[in-house]
């Protein structure tokens, strides 16, 4: 199923905090952002309110440059999830050229062809309730 047609995704998604709310604007807006600490230089995913690297409360909001690569995958054969019920459907760990590991979607037949260390692109697809869900695809 084309992720533009999905229903009910939204039902799936966690209780955003205020401290989170910049990742998930992000995303409505076709970006990705993490979080960069301007004291050390450490690049975090999850967000969190302060530098999981040397606990300053200074961590700013930055844009990634949606390049990433392949670090770990999964093709679902088994609907765990209402809205995912057409399967397979692949899930892939990112790394992202700016450090941090992010999970998104790919195509199961292109997640079983693509290698690991491959390089990948985030795209952005949002879905019939309105909910925007990261995909990468190959980078060609």
């Amino acid at each position: 199923m084309k992720e533009a047609l999905r229903e009910n995704v939204a039902s799936l998604s966690p209780v955003i905090t205020e401290f989170e709310k910049p990742f998930w604007n992000s995303l409505q807006n076709g970006q990705l952002m993490v979080q960069k600490c301007p004291e050390c230089g450490h690049v975090q995913f999850p967000p969190s309110p302060v530098c999981s690297n040397c606990l300053s409360d200074t961590v700013q909001w930055v844009n990634c440059s949606n390049k990433a690569t392949l670090w770990s995958w999964v093709a679902f054969h088994k609907a765990y999830l209402e809205p995912y019920g057409d399967v397979p459907y692949g899930v892939v760990l990112a790394k992202l050229e700016e450090g941090p590991i992010v999970t998104g979607r790919m195509s199961a037949e292109t997640v079983s062809t693509t290698a690991f260390d491959a390089p990948l692109r985030a795209t952005y697809v949002k879905t019939a309730d309105g909910t925007v869900l990261v995909e990468f695809v190959p980078e060609k």
